[in-house]
């Protein structure tokens, strides 16, 4: 508590000390130049740009703190560029013409497409957990074959689950659907809370398999989106700027969970291998519960046939040129992945279960399952971050950088990114370190000749390796509140994966992703 006010403190101090002081001669020099030389015929002076990046520094400086320290919640400190910059009148340029942070176009940021692509996700998921259709497959897939015979294979098979769950739902919603029947596992051998290597193994296991697991598709955890909401916000009026498709995603985000799920899996065998073999009556008490679930209802049945409909449309949408004919074509041209979301989100409260009822696949009570926090997250980052690039404190940030540490390479600032952001995801959330870093990286990328969407994409996916602390993430924090993993445990284990993610990070970027299918650039 006396940390979370020592927070509240130190960051309205550091914004007042920062927007009171002198305006730093580096921000005239770089609002200069942002201008031009003659400066065009705006109604901006330096003086007046130099004083607006003075301002966002300002409220930077506040959001950095009161995120690390969670002084307030983060969503409420997410709200404060929709306040501050209308506020204190910030106006940057967008291109040669001036532009105003009015309420309208600091707000504008908070309905960022991206934003309702996850709505959309969020609503699916929120389907599949008001039905148990997520509990149906985790039994499903648990009692195939001899998955639940070993302690080595239901390991896997936990970890397997979570990870493919994660990729759909919150990670946090995953861990918790799957903790329930870990622990009942557990009970068949009675191991004992702090006792078993066993059980160590398999709760570390569902909360690293919920955060590698998000990292798979664009909706599986948000600072994918937010690295792509701060992409598309940027780039939006530049014709050579690619957007990343949630097919393209996918194409490095799943071989990135197929390749660390295994080493996270090999990882726990080996610092945690279990002291049983086989589980007697593994099988049989899952195959009880599954069966105790009935046959499929009919919210089921349509929850089923709107998520099918989404991922089918998600992942053919960049192939419509090529299947369709251009008269067809022609009528769906605006149709994107973020609107594929929304529209499958919003079918959901207009099929219906039971006419006689009044009841739908979702109600508006079920909007309980969307994390609305997260959404406000996003707005207040892509916000501040518009803010940065288009006052130019994004560009006099990168230029510090380049004079401070040189021109590094993609590879050497990509490198750099991915392990500092890896450690620091680990103290704090790694939504509000990728909203912080994202715009950073992405202006010190364009000042070196790097290539942002690469290093944009990198920060994203490093921020979801944070397996070493209870705090980093709350899939970590549910699993170390069993008792099953004692601290010490979850640091040495956390510390050799965080590790492996780095250096697997590097190696899908680079060869996967580059090399071998095209989709990010050197």
């Amino acid at each position: 508590m006396k940390f979370k006010a020592a927070g509240l403190v130190l960051g309205l101090a550091l914004f007042l000390a920062v927007l009171f002081i002198p305006t730093p001669a580096s921000f005239m020099t770089a609002a200069a130049q942002a201008l031009g030389t003659p400066p065009p015929a705006t109604t901006i002076s330096a003086a007046q740009l130099a004083g607006s990046m003075q301002a966002v520094l300002a409220v930077l400086a506040l959001m950095v703190v009161w995120w690390l320290t969670e002084a307030v919640p983060l969503p409420a400190t997410a709200l404060l560029p929709a306040v501050l910059l209308p506020l204190l009148k910030v106006t940057g340029l967008q291109g040669h013409a001036v532009y105003e942070f009015s309420p309208k176009n600091a707000l504008q940021n908070y309905a960022n497409p991206v934003i309702y692509l996850f709505l959309g996700g969020f609503l699916i998921a929120g389907a599949m957990q008001k039905w148990k259709l997520d509990r149906r497959f985790t039994l499903w897939f648990l009692t195939r074959g001899n998955v639940a015979g070993r302690a080595g294979s239901i390991l896997f098979g936990m970890m397997a689950v979570t990870a493919l769950l994660s990729m759909w739902i919150s990670n946090t919603a995953a861990a918790a659907l799957m903790l329930p029947l870990g622990i009942g596992v557990l009970s068949l051998v009675d191991a004992q809370p702090g006792n078993s290597r066993f059980g160590t193994a398999l709760m570390l296991g569902i909360a690293w398999a919920a955060s590698i697991g998000g990292v798979g598709t664009i909706i599986g955890t948000p600072p994918n989106g937010i690295a792509l909401g701060v992409l598309n916000a940027t780039f939006a009026h530049d014709p050579s700027y690619q957007r990343i498709t949630f097919l393209d995603w996918m194409k490095f985000g799943v071989p990135l969970v197929l390749l660390l799920l295994p080493i996270a899996w090999a990882v726990l065998m080996r610092l945690h291998p279990p002291e049983i073999g086989r589980l007697p009556g593994g099988k049989a008490r899952l195959q009880a519960e599954r069966v105790a679930l009935g046959p499929l209802s009919r919210g089921e049945k349509g929850t089923i046939a709107i998520f099918a409909l989404a991922v089918i449309l998600w992942v053919t949408n960049p192939f419509w040129p090529a299947l369709l004919p251009d008269a067809a074509l022609q009528r769906i041209a605006w149709v994107d992945e973020y609107l594929i979301g929304l529209v499958c989100g919003t079918l959901l409260f207009f099929i219906p279960v039971s006419l006689r009822e009044g009841r739908f696949l979702l109600d508006w009570s079920d909007t309980r399952f969307v994390d609305w926090g997260t959404l406000i997250l996003f707005g207040g980052g892509i916000a501040l971050s518009d803010a940065m690039f288009k006052t130019g404190l994004a560009a006099w940030i990168a230029t510090s950088f380049v004079a401070l540490l040189g021109t590094p390479s993609t590879i050497v600032l990509t490198f750099a990114v991915v392990c500092f952001i890896a450690m620091l995801t680990e103290v704090t959330s790694n939504t509000a370190v990728t909203t912080m870093m994202v715009p950073v990286v992405v202006s010190i990328a364009l000042r070196t000749g790097a290539n942002p969407v690469t290093v944009a994409v990198a920060t994203a996916i490093s921020a979801s390796m944070a397996f070493m602390l209870p705090v980093a993430t709350p899939p970590n924090a549910l699993v170390f509140g069993t008792g099953y993993v004692r601290l010490r445990d979850m640091v040495r284990s956390g510390l050799v994966l965080d590790a492996l993610g780095c250096v697997v990070t590097m190696f899908i970027i680079f060869v996967v992703a580059s090399r071998l299918l095209g989709v990010l650039s050197l």
